[in-house]
């Protein structure tokens, strides 16, 4: 595969193989109650405690966040199994190119997102300023904040993880205080929390609050798996809840739990003095250091919600979109960045609700297709090399899937027709019309390889220890290549075997043989190799072995060839270290070495290749090839091998 010509990747939404998946459920965690506090998000109990009690506001958040886990947590094992982002994802449903639909959108919105908590906490530390220092310039604080915030990003996951480690904690102590500090209030004005009884309670009261809060977190549970693609998981585990511990426990364990109590402390501060904003009530009457108490929420609140929620997400279908450019993550990261300063967040900001259901309208389809495609279509399957690929299997009509857009665009009409329940009708019908369009169109005319095979376990990832390598950048998921002169200079020119294969497919001609020992299979691979006039390697890779190991050919090829107990050979060279040492520098790195060479002549050329487990190695790989198995009858092999040792 050619990285230069190749306008579907870029290393930056290559799979993501275990061996690099360095955030723990921890991690996670802290990142999740990073993200949950938002101080817009206090509005939410401001606006239902008008229409409800507080055990009305705290059930109705309480729901819609368990909602929100679910969905999430199905959806992250996306991340989980294949290592897979968001958007490199969304090929499979929507096609390689109307993929950018949806991605594109989604990362508008999020990037728009992150400028409006940028705004909320620049006009917080103006606030602040402005008292303690008579500075008084919100739109200069708006660019700093903005600038940080984007440089951490830039950073990595790794930098998130940790910014989330020093955040969440005390994000949570400042919490409980703003509680103490609003719950005394009520009870200095008398008023009674637990038994209000609103003086004009509203039927619907419940579901639209409800329906709101799902709303706020619609995006993360579709697009989870850009960040769950970096969790470590058990390799080889079955199970799903074992498998995901590292998804689906850190969002239970704080989405909901967390929602609820924010909500809970925006209905008090309403109830006790008419502003939903706690932020703004505590400060009209403190003092130096509780004003920096405040201004350290307020950065850490919006800071570590919209490095992970609000720039992460898009970054990443930003990079997507411009693979063809090769757009690094970074520069994406600044796009999502500027976009969300471009957008003029304070005017968005005085119609947030109408924001949120469009928002929540929008991205309760594309769950909702995402999981039927997942779940239902490919039972968690999925030929991941082909989604990099320009014309494989995920190409359907020009690129797009048309059953996706479909789906995608009724369920949201639908979604807009349920109007403030937009997320209950969205997500069913985005489920229903994907699914029935596939089965009785879409599957029939473009058929997909994971579904014709029977649900193969040869297109699960993690669950069978399957890492997925795209063909050309194995250096990525750290395998070494060793490409080097000795190598390249293996002279194929005078074989022209396998050219009319190799426009067909777009890929080397490649055999690999096995065989029985006294079968002849290396000599029928010598006649093949002549009948289509391709190179054939066999001692060859012992000679290449040899160099790259930096010993006489000779004891390579014994060592090759020589039968033995590895550990009573090492045992009795001196100890179990010394198997351990020897295991390492003989066997394994015999092995290593051959396996990269296999790899390297499979690439440069067509060609045969004898033994040495090439099948293996190349399947592990994700390169095509042709595998013959040479037998013999026992009779035959006896003779042969009788024949060859009284030659020799």
């Amino acid at each position: 595969m050619e990285k230069m010509k190749n306008n579907l990747i870029s290393e930056d939404i290559l799979p993501i193989p275990s061996n690099k998946r360095t955030l723990g459920g921890l991690g996670f965690a802290n990142i999740w109650i990073g993200m949950a506090i938002v101080i817009s998000v206090f509005s939410f109990g401001a606006s239902g405690i008008d229409g409800m009690n507080i055990v009305g506001v705290a059930t109705a958040t309480l729901v819609a966040n368990i909602i929100i886990a679910i969905v999430g947590s199905l959806t992250g094992d996306i991340g989980v199994e294949h290592g897979l982002s968001f958007a490199t994802y969304l090929r499979a449903p929507f096609g390689s190119s109307g993929v950018h639909l949806p991605a594109v959108a989604r990362g508008i919105v999020a990037s728009c997102w992150f400028g409006i908590n940028t705004y909320i906490g620049s006009t917080a530390i103006n606030y602040f300023t402005l008292n303690l220092f008579g500075i008084d310039n919100w739109f200069l604080w708006f660019i700093i904040f903005a600038v940080l915030q984007i440089i951490n990003t830039m950073l990595g996951m790794k930098a998130i993880d940790k910014f989330a480690s020093f955040a969440a904690p005390c994000i949570i102590l400042i919490t409980c205080w703003m509680f103490y500090k609003v719950n005394s209030m009520a009870v200095l004005n008398n008023i009674a929390i637990l038994g209000y009884k609103p003086p004009h309670p509203t039927a619907n009261c419940w579901m639209v609050t409800m329906c709101a809060n799902i709303g706020m977190w619609a995006a993360l549970a579709a697009d989870i798996p850009n960040m769950t693609r970096s969790l470590k998981a058990p390799i080889g585990e079955r199970n799903w809840f074992k498998r995901n511990k590292n998804n689906w426990i850190p969002q239970f364990a704080t989405l909901p739990i967390i929602e609820t109590f924010i909500a809970v402390i925006g209905a008090i501060s309403y109830l006790t003095t008419g502003n939903w904003n706690p932020v703004e009530v505590i400060q009209q009457t403190a003092k130096g250091p509780v004003l920096l108490i405040l201004l350290l929420m307020v950065i850490l609140a919006q800071w570590s919600t919209n490095t992970a929620a609000n720039l992460v997400p898009p970054a990443m279908c930003f990079t997507n979109a411009g693979a063809r450019w090769k757009l690094k993550y970074e520069v994406a990261v600044l796009i999502a960045g500027l976009i969300g300063i471009l957008v003029q967040p304070w005017n968005i900001l005085n119609q947030l609700y109408t924001y949120l259901g469009y928002f929540g309208s929008f991205l309760s389809s594309l769950a909702g297709i995402m999981l039927c495609d997942y779940y239902v279509i490919r039972r968690r399957r999925l030929n991941v090399q082909e989604l990099y690929i320009k014309d494989g299997q995920y190409t359907y009509t020009h690129g797009v899937n048309l059953a996706g857009m479909a789906a995608w665009i009724l369920g949201t009409l639908a979604a807009n027709v349920g109007s403030s329940y937009g997320y209950l009708f969205g997500l069913p019908t985005g489920f229903v019309v994907y699914f029935v369009l596939m089965k009785t169109w879409y599957l029939k005319k473009y058929p997909q390889k994971e579904v014709e095979s029977g649900y193969s376990e040869e297109y699960l990832g993690i669950t069978v220890g399957n890492d997925w390598i795209i063909p050309g950048y194995e250096a990525f998921a750290g395998i070494n290549t060793f490409a080097d002169d000795s190598l390249m200079g293996i002279d194929t020119s005078a074989y022209k075997g396998g050219l009319a294969f190799e426009q067909a497919t777009g890929h080397n001609l490649i055999i690999t043989f096995g065989r029985q020992y006294g079968s002849r299979g290396k000599e029928l691979a010598g006649i093949l190799a002549k009948k289509l006039d391709i190179p054939m390697y066999d001692e060859d890779m012992i000679k290449l072995a040899s160099v790259r190991l930096g010993v006489e050919e000779d004891a390579v090829k014994a060592d090759d060839e020589k039968p033995r107990n590895e550990l009573m050979h090492a045992l009795s060279a001196g100890g179990m270290f010394a198997a351990k040492e020897y295991e390492a520098a003989s066997s394994d790195k015999m092995f290593e070495v051959q396996s990269n060479i296999i790899l390297d002549l499979a690439r440069k050329s067509s060609c045969i290749i004898v033994g040495r487990c090439s099948n293996y190695v190349l399947d592990k790989n994700g390169i095509p090839t042709t595998d013959i198995f040479v037998v013999a009858s026992t009779d035959d092999r006896i003779q042969h091998i009788a024949e060859r040792s009284y030659q020799l």
